[in-house]
């Protein structure tokens, strides 16, 4: 985002509220005559992703609500909805969830290891707090995925990593599991820098920054990396599940 708008602040350290979405969404769903023309009406049927970009679950929603305003408009209108958060403040709108057979929660997933997880995710709920909300959803009929990634060479695609994300969904009733390897565009290696050199884990750096910047050798890696995840969704009889996202 901050390519279109620049920012005084670091990426992960400024949020800008959308107090006006649920009124934009409505125009959308029902649009009126306006001076300069229509609305562009969403037509259904469509399935709504929320979201890709922002978590439309971070902290600061507890405060506003706007993503609940806005998943409540698509609901009723009769849209499908796919839900994809790292918080566990999702189980506030369980109501919802639960009161329409269109809406599909995901839960991303990176690391059980919290040490781990507080540096690449400090804001977001704890994995076994993210493992919970899934299980409350399967217990309330509500349809659920999990999305590994990004998956960090050197840091979240080890060995020990992998097999306990894999062993800790294998009793999960889940409709998809979706992997997703890191993608080094714009920003994300200086960011990633900022953040593991907390760590103080050089070698390994120095290893992730010289996989995402050579073409060739991140070829391979992505190769590898496919395998290898392949054998652990075996393993724990996932297989079937697994979707690749590159």
């Amino acid at each position: 985002m901050q390519k279109f708008k620049e920012r005084p602040e670091d990426w992960g350290e400024f949020v800008e509220v959308k107090v006006n979405a649920p009124e934009a969404l409505a125009r959308q769903i029902n649009p009126v005559s306006m001076s300069r023309g229509r609305v562009k009406r969403i037509k259904l049927p469509a399935e709504v992703f929320m979201s890709s970009i922002c978590d439309g679950w971070q902290p600061i929603e507890a405060k506003y609500r706007l993503s609940r305003a806005c998943l409540k408009l698509l609901l009723e209108a009769g849209f499908e909805v796919s839900i994809l958060t790292k918080s566990s403040l999702v189980l506030r709108d369980f109501d919802l969830l639960s009161a329409y057979k269109t809406c599909r929660l995901g839960i991303t997933l990176t690391t059980l290891d919290l040490k781990l997880q507080k540096t690449l995710e400090p804001y977001a709920s704890s994995s076994q707090d993210r493992l919970n909300t899934l299980r409350i959803a399967q217990e309330k009929g509500i349809k659920t995925w999990v999305f590994l990634g990004p998956l960090i060479p050197e840091f979240t695609d080890t060995q020990a990593n992998l097999e306990a994300l894999f062993y800790a969904l294998k009793d999960l009733n889940l409709e998809e599991i979706y992997v997703d390897r890191l993608n080094p565009r714009w920003g994300v290696l200086n960011s990633l820098k900022k953040g593991l050199n907390r760590r103080e884990d050089y070698l390994n750096l120095k290893t992730l920054i010289y996989k995402c910047s050579n073409l060739k050798k991140y070829a391979a890696y992505s190769h590898q990396l496919k395998q290898k995840t392949e054998e652990y969704a075996y393993q724990f009889g996932l297989s079937s599940k697994v979707k690749f996202c590159f």
